[in-house]
């Protein structure tokens, strides 16, 4: 809930937490000692956590005279967030107002919080507190932090296909938040096409709070006017103005980057267990998308790549440094794992040329771009000057399917969830693909719940059959799905046209839903559901148990019918369905009416 509880805070300010350096640790040995303090160690000398002793707030800061040590005292080792934060109530959460989109009204929800948040709580306060739908798809988006230029093509490829694959699957888009290097790049794609409903926006920067211009920011439950647009002359990142949410990592630094990269990652973790639909048992895929970056970013995409399941990896080539180094080494080594030795030696240079490093750290960093290579079955490279390649969303979703290693059904799972047939059709349905006994009627029957319709054409085009499909249970199943105020609805046609009150609970038979057929349509129409031999036939089985009814509806008409031959067909109530080639639509009567 997001009202205030009785103790009169807000659950917000009962669960997250800001950290503040309570303990002057110099942060370097070089001191001006001086007994007692005086003002250049007031003005000069910096703490561990990047902050001027009069910027310390505690009384718990202000400097003994061991905090500027004279001779034989030694400074104190090891500052660090545990022994030297302390933590309390968050102080600093609303809705921020950007002013310099003239254009269109930008706002975002943002809270400052722990480093050691859970990621649990993070996951709450997105989806109760700030009403974010459920992410059918988490693109998590990697790479420069510092401004650099795209080729144009690059530029709208990654654009484009970013915000589609976003929009079209129901995605969240992760990043660092800033406006500056990759993170503005997105803002700006949001800006292009990311639409004005403001709903559908859901990129997320995950930012440190001591980087940031913040002042602005503090108070609770407020809404504050924020100028994304910072001052030259100072050291602090602003926020990009294009995001919805804001997660503002606090670790009691100022001016330090990466504090957020752990609960990020424990983050992107807890989401992807979560359930990609409340139908399926699949959980949330995730891709990482790299453009540009430093080092760093190597030691990240190992990290993915490397993990279990692996996170799959999506390289734009043609964005620069880190992404290009990948590029170019997925492709030297997709025959042989190891360059030849002149190819070696001019890519050792060309990393020590990209980074500005010494060969000794671009040989480490060559490793570590070898280490990756293990896992090259979860990366891919996206040539945007490529004649032949695919549209850019098409290639971010084919790459997190196969980059999870997920089973055909899992991945037809997924696909189901997007709404993206296009995806199933290219990558999934293939000729010749085999499906174990009942998972394409599985991903029927969700399709069909869905309302799907474009999977239930595609399924029939490519081996589903309908009347061994729509067995007895699997309709009622179907009358049974839960629909919110239609249940109601359905209830009440089954009172009306049985005459009685059905008890809280009740689930309509088939039968019922005969009678609520004729009820609707008059006296011209005879429901097979109504008839003798199907009413008999049907307690019958009820009465030697459910699970026995499992014969198709079809196969019921012929039972149940005088002289039919109802043997010929009772070895053919299992198939081991291989994927066909598609053919042309022919007319089909479904016994299933959604009222």
């Amino acid at each position: 809930m997001s009202f205030t509880e009785k103790s009169g805070k807000s659950w917000i300010a009962e669960t997250f937490f800001k950290r503040e350096c309570v303990k002057f640790i110099p942060s370097s040995r070089e001191l001006h000692r001086c007994v007692p303090v005086c003002q250049v160690c007031q003005n000069l000398i910096r703490c561990c956590c990047g902050r001027l002793i009069g910027e310390h707030s505690s009384q718990e800061s202000l400097p003994p005279i061991s905090h500027c040590p004279g001779p034989g005292q030694d400074v104190e080792n090891g500052w660090s967030i545990k022994l030297h934060t302390k933590a309390s109530p968050t102080n600093a959460y609303g809705t921020i107002d950007f002013q310099d989109t003239a254009t269109r009204v930008c706002r975002a929800k943002y809270v400052r919080l722990a480093v050691d948040s859970k990621p649990e709580l993070l996951l709450q306060l997105m989806l109760r507190e700030w009403q974010m739908e459920r992410p059918k798809l988490l693109l998590i988006v990697q790479g420069g932090t510092e401004n650099f230029s795209l080729p144009p093509k690059v530029k709208e490829a990654f654009s484009k296909g970013l915000i589609t694959a976003a929009r079209s699957t129901g995605a969240w888009i992760l990043t660092d938040g800033i406006n500056t290097g990759v993170s503005k790049y997105v803002g700006e794609a949001v800006k292009m096409f990311g639409g004005h409903d403001l709903r559908k926006r859901n990129t997320v920067g995950v930012t440190p709070w001591g980087t940031i211009d913040n002042t602005d920011l503090i108070g609770r439950d407020v809404f504050r006017p924020y100028q994304p647009v910072g001052n030259p002359l100072s050291k602090r990142a602003c926020l990009n103005g294009f995001h919805s949410h804001f997660l503002l990592v606090d670790d009691g630094t100022l001016g330090k980057h990466g504090c957020q990269q752990g609960l990020r990652r424990k983050l992107e973790k807890h989401i992807q267990l979560q359930k990609i639909h409340p139908r399926l048992n699949q959980g949330v895929p995730v891709v990482c998308v790299v453009v540009e970056g430093g080092p760093a970013i190597l030691s990240t995409v190992l990290d993915y790549v490397s993990s279990v399941p692996p996170v799959p990896v999506f390289v734009f080539e043609g964005s620069g440094r880190a992404a290009d180094l990948l590029a170019f080494l997925h492709k030297q080594t997709a025959v042989d794992k190891h360059l030849d030795a002149d190819i070696k030696e001019d890519f050792l240079v060309r990393i020590g040329d990209v980074f500005g490093i010494e060969r000794a750290e671009a040989f480490q960093l060559y490793s570590l771009l070898l280490q990756c290579m293990d896992h090259r079955e979860s990366i891919t490279i996206f040539d945007s000057e490529s004649e032949d390649h695919m549209a850019p969303d098409a290639a971010i979703l084919t790459t997190t399917l196969k980059g999870t290693k997920a089973s055909p059904a899992e991945q037809l799972s997924m696909a189901l969830a997007w709404d993206r047939v296009d995806i199933a059709q290219k990558d999934i349905l293939v000729y010749g693909q085999h499906w174990q006994v009942g998972s394409l009627e599985q991903a029927m029957l969700d399709a069909l719940v869905m309302d799907r319709v474009s999977f239930v054409k595609l399924l029939i085009d490519n081996g589903m059959t309908m009347s061994r499909f729509l067995t007895v249970d699997r309709l009622e199943e179907l009358y049974n799905t839960p629909q919110g105020q239609t249940d109601r609805f359905l209830h009440h046609l089954i009172e009306d046209a049985k005459q009685t009150s059905l008890p809280i609970g009740y689930r309509p038979s088939l039968i019922d839903m005969g009678l609520v057929i004729e009820y609707l349509i008059g006296g011209a129409y005879s429901s097979t559901y109504t008839r003798k031999h199907f009413r008999a036939a049907y307690r019958t089985k009820n009465k030697q148990g459910r699970g026995d009814i499992s014969t198709s509806l079809s196969k019921q008409r012929q039972e149940f019918m005088p002289n039919s031959e109802s043997g010929r067909s009772h070895g053919r109530s299992l198939h081991f369905f291989r994927t066909a080639q598609p053919y042309k639509h022919k007319p089909l009567c479904i016994f299933f009416i959604p009222l």
